[in-house]
């Protein structure tokens, strides 16, 4: 009785029956380990703006805590901290609302772009206007140079110039270290109004121009920003004034410097020199 030999497709399908899948390399499906499906939480919300704390480097390596938040215009502003995270507390002059201008670092390496952009004065500003007014010099329309320097330990100090309608003046700083200086120019409500938006980002030369193109006088408020402290009563900066306009013709009494956020605080330090007016800081006549 002869036997059967299984042919070769047989024992193929024999295999894939009983084992096929070990032989193959499939793992079983008791074996396969599951993995944890994705996490499909939300993530959590971003901390908000009085809780966000960052440090801010200063020029010289260090780091000062900041406050971030958001202004009026959603762009997100920084104001130092004290020890203890509280903030600092304004202090007036004698009998005024008008605010003593508060420390600021010293710049102790060259001032670069990104340093100008980190040193925010408008945001300083915006901050004295909600307790109080922030000084300024007026200078009085026949002044054409003055001698000065920055009011420490802030670094800036601020005048006010009055401008005819249609007029022009153009504004610069001298010093042996002018590279260091910085000229910003501001409307009443301490932003660079229509014309002046150059001069907020303009770091040199050290002059700003500005031509009124209101059909009325106004006055213009001018910052000279002097972050490293080089000028000083023994080496001050001389700020020369060049106008388009005849004082000796030309009535400004009406423009009001003291308005929006500004109160007249002239410079004790200040060396007015003009065809008419000479002297120490007095109210411009």
């Amino acid at each position: 009785m002869s036997r059967t030999v299984p042919s070769v497709l047989n024992l193929v399908l024999i295999a894939t029956l009983a084992g096929g899948p070990r032989l193959c390399g499939v793992v079983p499906q008791d074996r396969i380990v599951q993995r944890p499906a994705p996490n499909t939480q939300r993530p959590l919300a971003p901390p908000t703006a009085s809780q966000s704390r960052e440090p801010i480097r200063t020029s010289d390596g260090g780091a000062r805590p900041f406050l971030r938040g958001q202004n009026d215009r959603g762009v997100t502003s920084q104001r130092p901290l004290v020890a203890g995270g509280t903030s600092v507390r304004p202090h007036y002059y004698p009998g005024s609302r008008t605010i003593v201008p508060r420390r600021l670092d010293r710049a102790v390496l060259f001032p670069t772009p990104a340093y100008w952009h980190e040193r925010d004065l408008m945001a300083e500003i915006k901050w004295m206007a909600r307790s109080g007014f922030i000084p300024v010099s007026p200078i009085g329309d026949s002044v054409d140079m003055l001698t000065d320097y920055s009011q420490l330990p802030a670094g800036w100090r601020a005048y006010g110039v009055s401008v005819p309608a249609g007029g022009t003046v153009v504004l610069e700083v001298q010093h042996p270290k002018s590279a260091w200086f910085r000229l910003m120019l501001m409307d009443k409500w301490g932003q660079p109004g229509p014309g002046m938006l150059e001069s907020s980002i303009a770091y040199r030369p050290i002059q700003v121009f500005y031509k009124n193109p209101s059909k009325e006088a106004r006055a213009v408020y001018l910052i000279v920003d002097d972050p490293g402290w080089w000028s000083d009563a023994r080496d001050p900066y001389t700020l020369l004034i060049r106008r388009d306009w005849d004082p000796a013709k030309t009535d400004l009494s009406e423009v009001k410097m003291v308005a929006g956020l500004w109160g007249a605080m002239p410079s004790v330090s200040a060396q007015f020199r003009g065809p008419s007016l000479t002297g120490p800081a007095v109210y411009p006549r």
